[in-house]
């Protein structure tokens, strides 16, 4: 990360230019509650990032990035995606020394194109969060985020509010090990599998019929679903595993596990592998 305070007076520098190459598996990408309609499904990922540092004083740094993302969803293309974003943020050293603490805030958006273009939408949030160095080795990172998306379709539209806590080990410069934390309440999109009656689609879960809001049968899947907007508070906790494989090169092996309480809860797990190169 492009994290090193620059002398007072120093004018904007950049680009820096980073990429990402990852593959994630996920066991329950419809957001299902039970039954057959949990379907897992490998997506495939890419994007760049460029960023420009700017010292405004003592102790403080504005960053400006822009980032571009592809997604492919090997088993649902309906679910591919290229997305692009701009993000500013300003970060305040709150002492000298290395194990002074780090505040930083910040505002970011996203233009997500699907193949599904019900889904295609703008986004947008503001974040901040705080950054403490316990030791050369030990470092915790908490962040807020509060944001809203708005879909071409209503199923897809929402809002919500995020805590994230991370708490990483470095016991050597290549390597790092993290444990995360995190919690979510807003909108969220449930799935259902669906089949089709006198009265039209219906979804095959009885707990569907306990849900209020909008809905939309989806041809995204390789069976006929019904998707459900829902209000719901998601619990997250996970690790990883990130050693370095060059100067500027890393590999991250993360699991997590999302656990969502809502009108009918579902639990879903996710495996990625990814590998971040900085120029």
């Amino acid at each position: 990360m492009l994290l090193m305070f620059a002398p007072v007076g120093a004018r904007a520098d950049g680009p820096y230019l980073s990429d990402t190459a990852s593959l994630l598996w996920q066991d329950n990408a419809t957001n299902a509650a039970s039954g057959d309609g949990i379907l897992g499904a490998f997506t495939v990922g890419a994007g760049g990032t460029a960023s420009w540092i700017h010292s405004g004083g003592f102790s403080t740094l504005v960053l400006a990035s822009l980032s571009a993302d592809l997604e492919v969803c090997t088993p649902f293309s309906g679910l591919d995606n290229v997305a692009v974003g701009p993000r500013l943020e300003v970060r305040h050293k709150l002492d000298l020394g290395p194990f002074a603490p780090t505040v930083y805030a910040g505002i970011d958006g996203r233009l997500a194109g699907f193949d599904d273009s019900e889904r295609s939408k703008a986004e947008g949030a503001v974040f901040a969060g705080y950054s403490q160095r316990f030791t050369e080795a030990l470092q915790l990172l908490l962040e807020g985020r509060a944001g809203s998306y708005d879909a071409r379709q209503t199923v897809f539209t929402g809002s919500y509010a995020r805590l994230a806590a991370t708490l990483n080990w470095d016991p050597t410069e290549r390597w790092r090990f993290a444990v995360t934390g995190g919690w979510r309440n807003g909108d969220t999109v449930a799935g259902y599998e669906a089949y089709r009656s006198p009265m039209g689609w219906e979804p095959i879960d009885p707990g569907a019929y306990a849900l209020a809001g909008a809905w939309r049968y989806v041809p995204t899947f390789s069976k006929p679903f019904l998707d459900y907007r829902v209000s719901a508070q998601t619990w997250s906790y996970g690790a990883e595993i990130s050693p370095a494989v060059g100067r500027n090169t890393s590999v991250t092996l993360r699991f997590t596990r999302f656990e969502t309480l809502g009108p009918d809860p579902y639990i879903s797990d996710e495996v990625s592998l990814s590998l971040a190169h900085k120029y």
